[in-house]
């Protein structure tokens, strides 16, 4: 528990103490996860991945979370040296509050310990550049009763629209890369993936979830309007509320896919059910996702409900819901200025070898050599727009 002001003379955040401090901690010595005897699992302060604690260790810094902060003069010169060492790596601080300080020693909320970890480490990152986020889809939906399925593979986070460049910039220093992205740059695309480099979890930072017509700025403070705190491996962190998760939950579900014509019909099922939910369309209103959603929402309310708000072009519907992607990337690329065209469409056609080895990644091509990478790129691109042609 946190140690009240009165446990030190004079305010607690002034004085010189030693706290523990951390992205992300959790007790699992309930859990089957980690081998070793770890009783602690902690991301110090700065690290690019976790550490286990066990032993004294791991009793000293339990000891801590539950009875700092500590006085120096209180503590024997075995503890100190302790301490010293564990502030080095980023496990305690001497001084003041920080903000990074841990007070409670939680067992673990989802499956995995190790994504829950993540959740932390993103919180605090953008924490310590001033960066508002709200984390979106993923193991939150099952604890909120929103679906059955509890683990997800990765985890999401829709952050200022402003940005979302800052974050993915600083995820890179702490175990991640940017996924290269032909479109990085403009205003296409919604999202930067995270590749781990060292952790089991991809992050994807958003700066707007497709399908709300309201401009990237206007979405995410309806969303942060509609969120409140939880917290994951003891950090407090900002999820939408259960009725806007409802309707973020249902714009993923039913989002056009390249190639992919018509709605699923599961996932058109499956937001109907969500958005019966009691509030939900005041929050499909706030967020601009009613043109989207109309087809489910007529589902639960009836078309008087909507008029007023079932104006405007979801952003990304249209292009997301071509029938190939030589069509889809043409669409997006009307949509830019046109001195951005020429540079754009060469960068399509002759991306940057990071790009063309990661898309023959996706399509699963072990073509050799970045040029070869690129050709067989273009090739993939005319099959697919010749084949969507003869069909039509």
């Amino acid at each position: 528990m946190p140690t009240s002001d009165a446990a030190l003379p004079g305010p607690a955040d002034a004085r010189v103490a030693w706290w523990a401090v951390a992205d992300g901690s959790l007790d699992v010595r309930g859990s089957d996860a980690f081998d070793g005897g770890a009783e602690i699992v902690v991301v110090p302060v700065g690290a690019v991945e976790p550490v286990s604690l066990i032993g004294h260790g791991a009793e000293l810094w339990r000891r801590l979370v539950g009875s700092g902060p500590w006085e120096p003069s209180t503590l024997d010169a075995a503890d100190v040296s302790l301490l010293e060492e564990m502030r080095v790596v980023g496990l305690t601080h001497l001084g003041g509050r920080p903000p990074t300080v841990v007070t409670d020693l939680c067992v673990p909320t989802l499956s995995s310990p190790l994504h829950e970890l993540v959740y932390g480490v993103v919180a605090n990152v953008a924490r310590e550049r001033g960066i508002r986020c709200v984390f979106i889809k993923g193991p939150t939906l099952h604890l909120q009763g929103l679906r059955e399925r509890e683990h997800s593979g990765d985890v999401d986070v829709w952050c200022e629209p402003d940005r979302w460049d800052d974050l993915a910039e600083a995820l890179a220093t702490r175990g991640w890369r940017r996924e290269a992205d032909p479109w990085r740059g403009t205003s296409v695309n919604h999202s930067a993936t995270m590749k781990p480099l060292l952790w089991g979890c991809e992050i994807d930072v958003h700066r707007r979830m497709p399908g709300a017509v309201h401009d990237d700025e206007r979405a995410f403070a309806a969303l942060w309007r509609h969120s409140s705190e939880v917290s994951f491996a003891g950090v407090r962190v900002r999820v939408p509320t259960p009725p806007m998760h409802a309707v973020v939950s249902a714009l993923h579900g039913v989002r056009p896919e390249i190639g992919r014509l018509g709605r699923d019909a599961a996932a058109s099922e499956n937001a109907v059910r969500l958005l019966s939910r009691p509030g939900t369309l005041a929050c499909a209103k706030d967020l601009g996702a009613v043109v989207a959603l109309r087809t489910e929402l007529l589902e639960v309310v009836s078309p008087s409900e909507l008029r007023g708000y079932d104006q405007g072009i979801p952003r990304d519907w249209v292009w997301r819901g071509q029938p190939d992607r030589v069509r889809a990337y043409w669409v997006a690329l009307r949509e830019q200025r046109l001195w951005q065209r020429l540079r754009l469409m060469f960068r399509l056609l002759w991306p940057n070898a990071d790009v063309a080895a990661e898309s023959a990644r996706r399509a699963g091509d072990r073509a050799g050599g970045s040029v070869r990478a690129r050709l067989r790129r273009i090739v993939r691109g005319a099959r697919g727009w010749l084949r969507t042609s003869l069909h039509r």
